[in-house]
């Protein structure tokens, strides 16, 4: 069975390069430079269920409210894939800051929790519906000594949407 870390040496490669691209022009825009953006159409379809285009990829996927507001159900959540989108982008700065210190694990699962109101989506003097805490849990399991998988777990937290979510 592959390991997690299989691919490091192709991640520490192509992270190390884009390190060094990075530094070498600041202001340079995306893919060679890190200027970048990102973008997503929606397309209400009806019955609270959305079709969702992302500008970069070209991906498509539907994203449905849940059956108790009056959704279909038939989708994940918005709050679902903004939230799956969140823990996923902290995965990936995990690997690559792991990838770069050399420190390579067997396995990583990450169960990210919110709390909210939502008596402010649709009461206008309600509390706010923002979320008010996400918890992310942590189960890595790796031989490194266990002072080094904190380091990139502390790497990690520079992921751009837990600065952006404070």
């Amino acid at each position: 069975m592959a390991k997690v870390c299989d691919c490091f040496p192709q991640l520490k490669e192509i992270t190390d390069a884009r390190e060094r691209r990075y530094r070498a022009d600041p202001e340079k825009p995306a893919p060679e430079g890190p200027q970048s953006f990102v973008e997503v159409k929606l397309t209400s379809i009806g019955e609270l269920n959305e079709l969702v285009e992302c500008k970069r990829s070209g991906f498509k996927f539907v994203i449905s409210e849940p059956a108790h507001v009056g959704g279909q159900n038939c989708a994940p959540s918005p709050l679902e894939f903004l939230l799956s989108g969140a823990v996923g982008c902290y995965a990936a700065v995990f690997a690559f800051y792991a990838a770069k210190l050399g420190i390579a694990y067997d396995s990583f699962e990450a169960v990210a929790r919110t709390e909210f109101d939502a008596r402010g989506h649709m009461i206008a003097d309600a509390p706010t519906s923002a979320f008010r805490k996400v918890t992310i849990s942590l189960r890595v399991k790796s031989d490194w000594p266990s002072p080094a998988v904190p380091a990139s777990t502390r790497c990690a937290r520079r992921c751009r949407w837990r600065r952006g979510s404070r």
